[in-house]
């Protein structure tokens, strides 16, 4: 048996990778948990050393690859 079922995903938090001018080039990951998308943010760091990777939430930055954690600042 059929349904029409919809999914529609709450995948809060994103892994994004930005140009040097500010200009948003790919999203690398979109997750639910928190925990899980600190530990892709770190992941990606790690595979992509010298790529600008923002950690996000929504519009709200929680991570930027160059700075230091103390430097962002969240609400």
């Amino acid at each position: 048996m059929l349904s029409n079922v919809h999914w529609i995903e709450d995948l809060t938090y994103s892994v994004e990778n930005f140009s040097e001018t500010g200009n948003l080039l790919e999203v690398l990951g979109r997750l639910h948990d928190l925990d899980a998308a600190r530990a892709a943010y770190e992941a990606c760091r790690a595979k992509y050393p010298k790529r600008l990777l923002f950690l996000c939430q929504g519009g709200r930055t929680l991570r930027r690859s160059d700075r230091d954690v103390s430097e962002v600042r969240t609400l």
